[in-house]
């Protein structure tokens, strides 16, 4: 029997668990290495050591109430770290040491579960170490996010997306019906982008479309503003609290900008480089708008810059008067 129970003690210090067995009297019974390991405290473990000399914190704490309560009702509780922080005053083993500057707490759960044998009541404080479970709960976490600002991110450019576009629209479109705030939109093209790629090739399209978008997003720089890539070589910017001058000014330096890159394009009617054609369209106050319809207002205000020869800007104002 009693190789049984030495057998018994050596396979709980061998895990990666923690025990501890308290009488009716609050006196330590058995704690397994483990748990002395991870326990900062100054006292040694000894049998039959009162519970609250070697952890003099627990005195008034959740778990020495909880411990009471099962050892007086028999029924067993859980405490978890979402409710009680620290229920122990347990350090993860390499900072046990008394010259440690910086100990790290061991996030940790426990199982309190009266024991009844013979007569004599006793309970089980069973504790779990929860920081590899944490660990990768945070690293998941973080790879959903990754993978959220991915879904939301253009592959080739590194500006936000056409989903991400539309779902900043909607939310602008309603923040400014709101606030009774304007609310701008531009959308440019790259003129001839086609005919740039049918000479140069695909590669120098998608290194230049990369320039053209860091460009860009130099210039759109305002919190709350959006560059997002809203196909092929078409970009949009979404200019929360921005009036129709204030717009128009932007697209204007932001043709400026893409005309200064000096890339070569001899297939460009408008000129020997690379330049971008831009609408502009403003919704103020007065009249319910939708993004779509504010979307399609910039978008034919982009048209009619491509009638006027490209590499302009044309802005379309919507007015609370407006019959459009």
């Amino acid at each position: 029997m009693s190789e049984n129970c030495t057998l018994l003690s050596a396979a709980l210090g061998k895990m990666h668990t923690g025990v501890l067995i308290v009488d009716e009297q609050l006196r330590i019974c058995f704690i397994n290495q483990w748990l002395q390991r991870v326990l900062r405290s100054q006292s040694a473990w000894r049998a039959e050591i009162p519970l609250l000399e070697l952890l003099p914190e627990l005195e008034g704490s959740r778990l020495l109430r909880t411990i009471n309560q099962a050892l007086q009702s028999g029924l067993p509780a859980v405490l978890s770290p979402s409710l009680n922080t620290q229920p122990l005053p347990l350090f993860h083993p390499q900072f046990n040491g008394h010259d440690a500057e910086e100990p790290q707490p061991m996030a940790h759960s426990l199982q309190v579960i009266p024991l009844r044998q013979d007569g004599l009541h006793h309970c089980l404080v069973a504790v779990t170490d929860l920081s590899a479970s944490m660990r990768r709960e945070t690293l998941l976490k973080a790879q959903a996010e990754k993978l959220g600002i991915q879904s939301l991110t253009d592959e080739l450019t590194g500006v936000a997306n056409r989903r991400r576009m539309n779902q900043y629209l909607e939310e602008e479109v309603r923040r400014a019906a709101r606030s009774y705030r304007p609310l701008s939109v531009i959308l440019l093209d790259i003129d001839h982008f086609k005919q740039f790629n049918d000479r140069f090739g695909h590669l120098a399209g998608d290194d230049c479309l990369i320039r053209v978008a860091l460009s860009l997003q130099a210039r759109v720089s305002r919190a709350g503003d959006l560059l997002a890539r809203y196909g092929g070589e078409e970009f949009c910017v979404i200019l929360p609290d921005t009036d129709s001058e204030a717009a128009l000014a932007l697209a204007e330096s932001l043709r400026l900008k893409i005309a200064g890159l000096n890339i070569g394009h001899p297939m460009n009617s408008c000129a020997p480089t690379l330049t971008i054609s831009l609408g502009v369209a403003t919704w103020l106050p007065g009249l319910p708008e939708t993004s779509t319809g504010l979307l399609l207002k910039t978008d034919n205000a982009l048209y009619r810059a491509k009638q006027q020869g490209r590499n302009c800007v044309v802005s379309h104002v919507r007015v609370p008067s407006s019959n459009d």
